[in-house]
């Protein structure tokens, strides 16, 4: 059961209370009660990896089924914990290195990849994320395919669906120097290949 009156886990009753705002505290208490929340989540996520390499089997399967059902207010609680993270992300400090979706990716594949490891297994799959406003993701990907910047392959992918590729040019058939048929090379440079 998923309610603000359930018993304790990372929060009290009077942390879920205070966080939804149904409770006021005074200053010096608020204060004292957001770093109990902090630390106590802290803590929480610090323990997860005793949960994901060390608890048993059947237990896991325990928490996912209920009555031989899907346990939905579980799954829901996932889906919390997966939001948590990513707004983790979204509050690191600006990085040219990588991108909010980047590290938010690359947390999820490596999480996967932990559980696993376990199984001898191979983790293969794509995982595509897109918010924000579209007419920047869009202008950025178009300033990337003009500047000649390597694309991944979700941006490759939606750069050809969207039309913002000709790829007739793409696909002609290569000469024996590696250059589209029919084509000077000269052609295939930008004017800053000639630096």
């Amino acid at each position: 059961m998923n309610s603000p009156d359930r018993d304790r886990g990372i929060l009290t009753r009077d942390d879920r209370d205070y966080l939804n705002g149904r409770k006021n505290l005074r200053d010096g208490s608020e204060r004292n009660a957001r770093l109990r929340i902090r630390n106590r989540t802290r803590n929480a996520l610090y323990d997860l990896e005793y949960l994901s390499m060390a608890l048993e089997e059947r237990d896991v399967t325990q928490l996912a089924v209920d009555n031989g059902e899907r346990d939905e207010a579980i799954f829901d609680a996932a889906e919390d914990l997966i939001a948590f993270a990513f707004r983790l992300c979204q509050r690191l400090p600006d990085s040219v290195d990588q991108s909010t979706d980047e590290v938010f990716r690359t947390l999820i594949y490596d999480g996967i990849e932990k559980t696993l490891e376990e199984d001898h297994r191979i983790l293969d799959f794509d995982l595509e994320l897109k918010y924000g406003d579209p007419s920047i993701a869009e202008a950025k990907l178009q300033e990337s395919i003009h500047k000649g910047k390597p694309l991944s392959l979700p941006q490759l992918r939606e750069a050809v669906n969207n039309g913002y590729l000709d790829d007739t040019y793409i696909f002609r058939p290569l000469d024996e120097n590696g250059f589209p048929k029919n084509i000077d090379p000269e052609e295939t440079l930008s004017h800053d290949d000639y630096r």
